[in-house]
């Protein structure tokens, strides 16, 4: 009876051991982490310290397909260890609570970076797209199309073109429309024209480089 007692304790022992051992190895599959710097290449790496202040290098950075971006050093991150392996180690999200857009409402999306730039997916179906300093847009063919209106407000607007056309049912102009290296003057009521007497024919003889539109 001794003997049955003492292996049914050293079993019991046993247990407790391997479910140690299982809790330990469990505890560190997830851990959270902060990211120290970023390189590049086909999939992104980082340099990761736990919480545990555990530096861990060459950890992979798996992104979204369609989507790519190089946090910025000091961003926040939950670290995977893949099969348990200590060796095999990557994280899927990295974000930065100091700079997340936090303007949400019940939702809505926002896309944003560390200068500002921003795009946010309202609600209502609405889509506000704003640059912090420049927006490029580069394209063979560029389509914009608004059912019911198109408004650009703007101090300075430039096209360049080899041909502009406008095809519009009514054309409204407002402001001073000024001829930039234009020959001749443009003609409006009020200039100066001389008539042939005989002929009855005239010729305006005056224009200006500005026309006054109201």
């Amino acid at each position: 009876m001794a003997d049955l007692d003492k292996t049914l304790q050293e079993f019991i022992r046993l247990i407790k051991k391997s479910n140690a051992k299982q809790q330990e190895s469990l505890a560190g599959l997830i851990r959270f982490a902060m990211v120290n710097m970023m390189t590049g290449g086909n999939t992104q790496h980082c340099q990761a310290k736990t919480s545990g202040g555990e530096i861990l290098n060459n950890v992979a950075f798996l992104e979204p397909y369609g989507f790519t971006a190089k946090p910025l050093p000091k961003s926040e991150t939950l670290l995977l260890r893949v099969g348990g392996s200590k060796f095999n180690n990557v994280v899927l999200n990295i974000g930065n609570r100091s700079l997340r857009f936090k303007e949400l409402k019940d939702g809505e999306v926002a896309m944003y970076d560390n200068s500002g730039n921003l795009l946010h997916f309202k609600n209502g179906g609405n889509i506000d797209f704003k640059a912090a300093a420049t927006l490029n847009q580069t394209a063979p063919a560029i389509n914009i199309k608004g059912a019911n209106s198109v408004n650009v407000e703007t101090k300075n607007a430039t096209i360049k073109a080899q041909t502009a056309k406008i095809e519009a049912a009514e054309t409204i102009t407002t402001g001073v429309t000024k001829l930039a290296n234009g020959t001749m003057g443009a003609a409006f009521v009020g200039c100066t024209v001389e008539v042939d007497p005989v002929t009855h024919q005239g010729t305006i003889t005056s224009g200006s480089a500005e026309v006054l539109i109201k």
